[in-house]
């Protein structure tokens, strides 16, 4: 019998960042709450260790907070947008890697690039303390649906 492959989702974040807690905050709230079998990890930063559960994943979608000041200054909302692979660097199997190289680490140890998307959260502060500014804040609520959708295969 073949188990189903599950949409993964991992959200990004320090804790004691402020603003750039936002992808790790909203990956914990789901993880117990996704209405489809979704695998969720929230994780403090991206490591090479995700290339085994990305591999085994039907899709897979990365949150983080951006600080982008042309990015935030052009919406205020969450970002969902597709990710494609760059090629294998020395880099990507650093834990201070990007979403398209763990993709590529994927892709080299286990012949496997499921579909993937990003969710960037505009941010604001990432200075040393645990509140979410109010434009974080908003825009991690507004993420909340957005997940279950694109869990349930409808963004």
């Amino acid at each position: 019998m073949t188990t189903a492959l599950k949409p993964l989702v991992i959200g990004i974040g320090n804790l004691q960042r402020g603003d750039d807690s936002a992808g790790y905050r909203i990956a914990a709230a789901l993880q117990d709450e996704l209405a489809v079998p979704c695998r969720v990890i929230a994780s403090h930063q991206l490591m090479p260790e995700f290339a085994e559960p990305i591999a085994t994943a039907s899709r897979v979608l990365f949150i983080d907070s951006t600080i982008d000041p042309e990015r935030c200054s052009r919406w205020s909302s969450p970002q969902l947008e597709p990710l494609g692979c760059l090629p294998l660097t020395k880099t990507s199997l650093s834990h201070q890697g990007t979403p398209q190289e763990l993709l590529a680490l994927t892709e080299a140890l286990y012949s496997s690039r499921p579909p993937a998307w990003q969710l960037l959260i505009p941010s604001l502060h990432w200075e040393h303390g645990m509140e979410l500014s109010p434009l974080t804040s908003t825009a991690a609520a507004m993420a909340v649906p957005l997940v279950r959708a694109w869990g349930s295969g409808h963004a």
